[in-house]
């Protein structure tokens, strides 16, 4: 009979417990992990004891984090001076143990997880008395991880040529250092990744244009490659395939099982613990309260029809309902219920801390969207499992999570601004390139008016995206967001003006202005953006109704 196992960890370890858990499971092992296993409306503190006394194995993930504490110690002291249970060490990191552990059996999950996972299942089966002490010093890490790091390494010199963005090299340049330290931020390098693509194809666009790779200087580059040895030459086109795979590569290393096994919350893509489409169309009907602020209310609503929909009844008030849903968001984070009096479940709304007491229960999450509302009214009269099949692993509060369209609409803005610059940027080179610079003299006050509607751009851009990322202020509405659009375009369209002024001066000194339609470009791709994000805001309107806060009386 395979043993009953009590995972014992620190949080800051979570995709690494969640993974083993799941692997474990899978295996055939009944593993109690706290943020699967507690359920409202029962103490929790009461539900570890349980679950510590029901272990045969306490399964202690050995970190930097979990040794420092107090919560993981007080678990593991207590089943040596209580329930004497057999003890595994899984080292997640090599540190100084309390003497106390020192004796216990380990298994190294620093190099091979594959190796460590078929190690640890094998000791579980078969206890066994190990012959050496369990490692407390060394630095080491799986394969995957170091290959994210040179790759990292690569991405972050490439990303010096999109100097004139400033915020893609001031994020990809400690990025090899964070993959190692494991605290680099999930969502924000991913957005990033996609803009440095776009930025180095405007980099390489702009050299032909200027005559770059026709210099004599780079052209003796290729005499001097031909001039290597076989095997330098290999090093160098290694080196070129480098550079190239590490424009693309992170963005999918960084979403690999090994890295979110590697990385803190932070580093860790948000998903649900074990989604599934449950087939329970006529559930057992339960009262329920959405406690909730009034900004929240449009999310509350659907979440009530949704619930209603499936039979469910909604209370008079919170203390006579069955269940509470307690909406959590930058307006409210916590509830009066008390989640271990009632069956109260977490709604994350919006990226936000939890209080304390809502943080000791799994909590569902609805930032991206309500998609599984359907499975939650169905699973609604088994709290155990639906928490257990739709609850999401705990996450960084740093890590911002909106839906899709959200999303686009603050990746496409930002992009835009990485665009002006660039596309300013290569005008001015392209000018200078041209005439020394002095081309650009008859137009200075076009030019002059052109940079002040791109910095009028930039400070809307940025209040926009700071208004529809915390939903704050008059622009997260649907008519700020609409007039805010339509500023831009009127901005954008404005800065093109100012280069048609520019290439009519051009025109009446009979000269033709060789760099104009780079500074096009943010004009026509605003456009083509823009009407492309608002036909799919048609079709993800009530996922942006849902996020607008709603108006206070």
């Amino acid at each position: 009979m395979k043993p009953n196992i009590f995972m014992s960890y620190s949080r800051r370890e979570t995709g690494f417990v969640d993974d083993l858990t799941y692997r474990l499971e899978k295996a055939g092992f009944n593993v109690w992990l706290d943020f699967r296993r507690l359920i409202p409306g029962t103490p929790w503190a009461g539900q570890i004891d349980k679950g510590l006394r029901e272990s045969d194995v306490v399964l202690l993930v050995v970190s930097k984090d979990s040794i420092a504490s107090q919560f993981v110690e007080l678990e593991w002291r207590h089943v040596l001076e209580y329930e004497h249970k057999r003890i595994i060490l899984a080292i997640f990191e090599a540190v100084k143990l309390p003497p106390e552990l020192k004796k216990y059996e380990w298994v190294d999950f620093r190099g091979s997880y594959e190796a460590g996972l078929k190690e640890l299942i094998g000791q579980l089966n078969t206890p066994m008395q190990e012959m050496q002490p369990a490692p407390e010093t060394g630095f080491k890490v799986p394969l995957i991880v170091w290959v994210t790091v040179i790759f990292a390494f690569f991405l972050a010199l490439s990303s010096l040529y999109s100097f004139w963005t400033i915020l893609i090299p001031l994020i990809l340049l400690p990025l090899p250092l964070q993959v190692l330290k494991r605290n680099y931020n999930f969502s924000r390098i991913q957005s990033i990744l996609v803009f440095q693509p776009v930025s180095l194809f405007l980099v390489v666009l702009l050299m032909f244009e200027t005559g770059v790779f026709q210099n004599e200087a780079i052209l003796g580059l290729s005499d001097f490659y031909y001039s290597l040895s076989p095997f330098f030459r290999f090093l160098y086109d290694a080196m070129q395939w480098m550079f190239f795979l590490s424009i693309f590569l992170p963005f999918f290393l960084l979403r690999t099982a090994g890295m979110q096994r590697w990385g803190k919350p932070e580093a860790n893509m948000p998903k649900f613990a074990n989604p599934y489409k449950p087939n329970n169309p006529k559930p057992k009907p339960i009262t329920f309260f959405i406690d909730h602020v009034e900004q929240d209310s449009v999310m509350a609503k659907d979440i009530s029809k949704g619930l209603t929909r499936y039979g469910h009844i909604p209370a008079a008030d919170l203390k006579s309902a069955e269940a509470v849903f307690a909406l959590v968001s930058r307006f409210k984070t916590d509830t009066e219920a008390d989640p271990e009096k009632q069956t109260v479940f977490p709604v994350m709304v919006q990226t936000a801390q939890p209080s304390e007491k809502l943080s000791h229960v799994q909590w569902v999450d609805f930032r991206k969207g309500l998609r599984n509302i359907d499975a939650v009214a169905q699973l609604l009269p088994d709290p155990a499992k639906m928490l257990t099949a739709l609850g999401v692993r705990p996450t960084s509060g740093t890590q911002t999570v909106m839906p899709g369209i959200i999303s686009a609409f603050v990746n496409f803005l930002l992009g835009m601004v990485f665009l002006d610059i660039g596309s300013l940027a290569a005008y001015v080179i392209e000018l200078w390139a041209f005439d020394g610079g002095a081309i650009m003299l008859p137009g200075i006050l076009y030019f002059g008016m052109y940079i002040i509607a791109m910095f009028l751009i930039f400070g809307v851009i940025y209040l926009v995206n700071t208004s529809l990322t915390a939903r704050r202020g008059w622009l997260a509405s649907i008519n700020g967001l609409i007039f805010s659009q339509a500023l831009l375009f009127v901005l954008f369209y404005w800065q093109a003006a100012q280069v048609d002024n520019i290439d009519a001066l051009y025109a009446q000194s009979g000269v033709t202005d060789p760099g104009g339609y780079f500074i096009m470009v943010p004009f026509l791709v605003y456009i083509a953006g823009g009407f492309l994000l608002s036909a799919a805001a048609l079709f993800r309107f009530s996922d942006i109704r849902r996020w607008f806060p709603a108006k206070t009386t």
